[in-house]
């Protein structure tokens, strides 16, 4: 309840004091040179002006002239007179520049026209916030004040936090900057282990490259004796055939008709050889098989899959693997 008392009363002062600092505002002009002029002047009966007609020439004409007329005023110049205004000052008020007045001159007007201040204020469309606005205005500033307060609680708890976590980073600084020089040292000392061991590296490098040249030389030694005893095996198995060949080339050119089993004896040694090295033939000659893209070449493009063909060169592979296929078609060769 205290508080709420308290509330009402700071939004009182609030608003009356935004009241009158907006008065002051329109009465700024009260010490200008024009005003002190007109207030060292003669009063105003002492110098008559023309009289004027309640011409409506500006904005505000209409209303004050029916205002005037209530209060039996029938021209301007009497109007500015009973005053206290200006002829540049009545022309501002009926032109609606209330902010070129002084507080003392509205004053004079509204009484002189029966109006209060805030009605006269209200006829030119300016308005002040009413006490309930005030109240909401002050509400949000007290919102906003305990808003401000809790950031402050926060920022300072936040502050007791940074500097405890600033004190433990200090602490922690302090021990990896230990930790590093620990570090540093056994660095240094692994990098003296690290050059003795890289010299003892480069040494073991240096006898290994000169095995390794000593290996290559015997590797190319054992497979030129390799190959050596390969041909030599090889010229074995094939020594008849390779004897023979030449007088059976004689022979088939002296007798064109000479048996051609009298010339397939000579290939014995190819089929020995062909065992000693496990390959396996794929087909028999001239024999009759089911197309298989896999084992079988065609000698035609249009041989599908699983068609019945006859082997003319029958194929070999080792194991799995098919050294060469075996050449199929569709039919025999004329005898």
């Amino acid at each position: 309840m205290v508080e709420e008392s308290n509330l009402f009363w700071f939004g009182l002062v609030l608003w009356l004091g935004g009241t009158a600092f907006f008065l002051s505002l329109l009465g700024g002009n009260k010490n200008t040179p024009s005003s002190a002029a007109t207030s060292s002047a003669a009063p105003p009966d002492s110098s008559p002006l023309p009289p004027l007609a309640l011409d409506c020439t500006y904005r505000f004409d209409e209303i004050l002239s029916d205002r005037l007329k209530q209060a039996k005023i029938f021209t301007w110049n009497q109007f500015q007179r009973k005053g206290g205004l200006t002829p540049l000052h009545l022309k501002q008020l009926r032109q609606g520049h209330l902010d070129k007045l002084s507080f003392g001159e509205l004053k004079r007007v509204a009484t002189l026209l029966n109006w209060s201040l805030e009605e006269l204020f209200q006829t030119y469309g300016i308005t002040f916030p009413s006490l309930g606005q005030a109240f909401q205005e002050v509400a949000k500033l007290h919102e906003q004040g305990q808003q401000l307060y809790n950031e402050k609680v926060t920022l300072e708890m936040d502050l007791s936090t940074a500097q405890t976590s600033l004190a433990i980073v200090r602490q922690d600084l302090a021990t990896s900057q230990e930790r590093v020089e620990l570090l540093e040292t056994e660095l240094e000392r692994r990098e003296q282990h690290w050059q003795t061991t890289v010299e003892d590296a480069n040494n073991q490098v240096i006898q290994l490259q000169q095995q390794c040249r000593r290996l290559r030389a015997e590797v190319q030694q054992q497979r030129d004796q390799l190959t050596l005893e390969f041909q030599q095996e090889t010229f074995a198995l094939l020594q008849t055939l390779l004897m023979n060949f030449p007088t059976a080339t004689v022979m088939a050119e002296v007798k064109p008709n000479l048996p051609a089993r009298n010339v397939v004896a000579l290939f014995g040694p190819l089929k020995s050889l062909l065992e000693q090295w496990d390959y396996q033939p794929i087909g028999e000659a001239w024999g009759q098989v089911f197309f298989d893209p896999q084992l079988h070449q065609a000698d035609s493009p249009d041989i599908r899959e699983g068609e019945l063909v006859y082997v003319r060169f029958v194929g070999y592979r080792d194991g799995e693997q098919i050294l060469c296929p075996a050449k199929v078609s569709r039919s025999l060769p004329r005898a």
